[in-house]
């Protein structure tokens, strides 16, 4: 997996019950939730008889409730959806040909330091429902996260997530798919209780 990928997972939070952690530093404890927009890419896709197809650049949006448990960890569940068009058609199975999405358990460290601006990294799992016309599969999913929060007031951050998103085998009517992922770059805010 790309490193990129790593970091995703990361993203949402800060939290809401200060603790000192000495004189100089305060850190934030609690719940937070976060709503984000943002561009997705499928990965190339063969379909067998159909070939390999590839897909536009579509939109990815994602809601998120988590815990801080201060100064590094949290951890947040997610539902994330998707939709894209595949390229090169000229007909359109519905809105859009493949929607993808996701409920998923991230676990995030961030990386603290004197700024506004905190990096992120982080890991999840999760259960990807895979739509196509007439068809769907949901299998398991893999995150792998990475990001930047920055600091606007004390309970709000701007959020920037990259989200690499593998999935298992899908199988979609009599087209077994293997190595199907997503690459998604999203911006939002975090809000802290």
């Amino acid at each position: 997996m790309k490193p990129l990928n790593f970091l995703s997972l990361l993203l949402v939070g800060s939290a809401s019950v200060p603790f000192a952690v000495n004189a100089e530093e305060v850190y934030y404890q609690g719940l937070y939730n976060s709503v984000f927009i943002g561009a997705t890419k499928v990965s190339d896709i063969d379909f067998g008889s159909l070939g390999i197809l590839q897909f536009k650049t579509g939109l990815e949006t994602d809601i998120g409730i988590g815990y801080d448990f201060g100064k590094r960890f949290r951890l947040e569940g997610n539902y994330n959806r998707n939709g894209s068009d595949f390229e090169n058609t000229t007909t359109s199975a519905g809105y859009v040909d493949l929607v993808t999405s996701t409920y998923s358990l991230n676990g995030l460290i961030d990386f603290p330091n004197t700024s506004s601006l905190t990096p992120f990294v982080g890991l999840g799992i999760g259960s990807s429902k895979i739509e196509v016309t007439g068809a769907d599969d949901t299998v398991t999913s893999l995150n792998v996260i990475a990001g930047a929060s920055y600091k606007l007031t004390e309970k709000v951050d701007l959020v920037g997530k990259y989200n690499y998103r593998r999935f298992s085998d899908v199988t979609l009517g009599n087209v077994a798919i293997t190595d199907a992922y997503t690459n998604s770059f999203l911006a939002g805010i975090n809000f802290r209780f």
